[in-house]
């Protein structure tokens, strides 16, 4: 049985009275003034330190004072650069002071810099329990846009005032902004199907979606912007933080290469292809919330791409899983012989390119973290290797880890045989976190070799989704069309 508006309300009070008194409160005049002074006195003595035992290093060669003195002095000078332990201490405390009053004006200036009607309607969202000052706004927003979608949805239902705030578009954008990039899992409980968020910071498993729609059997084929297109044998854009559903019935019997924003319009846009026999292939572009999909050219540069070339990667790319990074979609193509190439599609310019990858031995896939192209490379049953893109103009590419798996201590555990049951991993951040499946447990691995959290599956063996899920709370027309 669901809890009652009033008690999600009143959890919804305790969580943010409980933030609210772990933020810093707003420093005096006289602190601020004594912080700033304390910077400088600091920043003196070390500079005074630091001139005089020059003036005594100078003096001592032309005295014709021996290197190895010499040598200790110049050692000297640089101990003497650094302030002392106490006095290192009280320019951090000072250095703290300063940035919170520097947060605190920041939120004034932008108040100020306010159309005055703007102003006065701040005031009156203001709710009860706060005294209504600039302080008081900027603390509850900065409170609000770190909750999960979940709890801002609960704090809606304190009263009008919050409601108002949390759905202002600019606090959904914000809100967006701050949420975690959650890599997302399939697995099975009390016998449905559902998609999980592993929170690697909290070490929680947080649900996404349930069996009770779309039908059993989905699959999640692409995420952006906290979107998810569900496919079941029918197609489903939604938004697992608002609840909210559109089928896309111009994706059954196409094949689908990517979703993704774009900019210049704000639209949402899918990219498929369809074969028309054995000859020949078309691509289309369907803005999300239209019924007419639009028929593009495949072309490179200003080329058209002849026929060959354009069913060779329709049939390559239908298979395989697009990332979106810097606006534009990317493919990692294995072909039969053993090559392997990235196509990038220009969303701007709906055009397609080659880009250069390093050679990479092992099991490679093509994925974004942090809004960077990473190749994850799986050589052997013991370690992986983290490739990051540094240069996208040039396609310039380094190995920034190499994870060493923690093999030894997954085998303490009693149903994982790794010798009779399969397993996998995948890199989850550009830190080198790893999650490990294994029987049904998944293993959140360090890129040092520790096993930092184990979840345990009831049922069928939970499996990697190898797509991310960052919540967003704004409200999209086309899934009210």
């Amino acid at each position: 049985m669901g809890s009652s508006p009033a008690a999600e309300a009143a959890a919804a009070v305790e969580e943010l009275t409980r933030l609210y008194r772990e933020l810093p409160r707003r420093p005096s005049a006289d602190e601020v003034e004594a912080a700033a002074a304390a910077v400088l006195a600091s920043e003196a003595k070390a500079e005074g330190a630091a001139a005089r035992l020059a003036r005594a290093e100078a003096a001592a060669a032309e005295g014709g004072v021996s290197g190895e003195l010499l040598d200790l002095l110049r050692e000297a000078r640089a101990n003497a650069v650094l302030p002392a332990i106490g006095l290192l201490r009280r320019r951090k405390e000072a250095e703290i002071v300063m940035e919170v009053e520097r947060r605190f004006k920041a939120g004034e200036e932008r108040v100020d810099s306010a159309p005055a009607e703007s102003v006065e309607e701040d005031v009156r969202r203001t709710p009860r329990g706060f005294t209504g000052g600039l302080d008081d706004e900027m603390v509850l927003c900065e409170i609000l846009v770190r909750l999960p979608a979940r709890s801002v949805l609960r704090c809606r239902a304190v009263c009008t005032a919050w409601r108002r705030l949390t759905s202002d578009p600019a606090f959904l954008r914000a809100h967006h902004h701050r949420q975690r990039d959650l890599p997302l899992i399939y697995f099975r409980r009390g016998g449905s199907d559902r998609v999980g968020a592993i929170d690697l910071h909290a070490a929680q498993l947080r649900p996404v979606v349930d069996h009770t729609w779309p039908p059993l059997g989905y699959t999640v084929i692409a995420s952006c912007d906290g979107l998810l297109l569900l496919s079941s044998g029918r197609f489903y854009i939604c938004n697992p933080a608002t609840n909210h559903w559109a089928e896309i019935p111009q994706l059954v019997d196409a094949d689908f290469l990517g979703l993704y924003p774009h900019n210049p319009s704000g639209e949402y846009r899918v990219l498929y292809g369809e074969f028309h026999g054995e000859e020949e292939c078309v691509y289309h572009i369907l803005t999300l919330g239209s019924d007419e999909p639009r028929c593009i050219t495949m072309t490179m540069g200003s080329e058209t791409v002849e026929q060959p070339l354009a069913r060779e990667f329709l049939m390559h790319a239908r298979g395989d899983r697009s990332v979106l990074v810097r606006g534009n979609l990317h493919w990692y193509l294995r072909h039969r012989d053993g090559g392997c190439k990235i196509m990038v599609f220009d969303t701007a310019s709906e055009s397609f390119q080659w880009m250069r990858h390093p050679a990479i031995p092992g099991w490679v896939s093509l994925l974004e973290m942090d809004s960077t192209l990473v190749f994850s490379a799986v050589e052997c049953t013991t370690r992986i290797d983290l490739w990051v893109l540094q240069d996208y103009e040039r396609s310039t590419w380094a190995c920034k880890h190499r994870i060493e798996l923690p093999m030894a201590q997954i085998r303490q555990f009693p149903e994982c045989n790794l010798e009779h049951l399969g397993w996998s991993a995948m890199v989850v951040s550009v830190e080198g976190d790893v999650l490990v499946r294994c029987s049904n447990r998944i293993f959140h691995c360090d890129r040092k070799g520790n096993v930092l959290a184990s979840f345990q599956f009831d049922g069928q063996l939970p499996m990697n989704c190898l797509h991310r899920l960052k919540e967003n709370l704004v409200v999209h027309p086309f899934f009210q069309m």
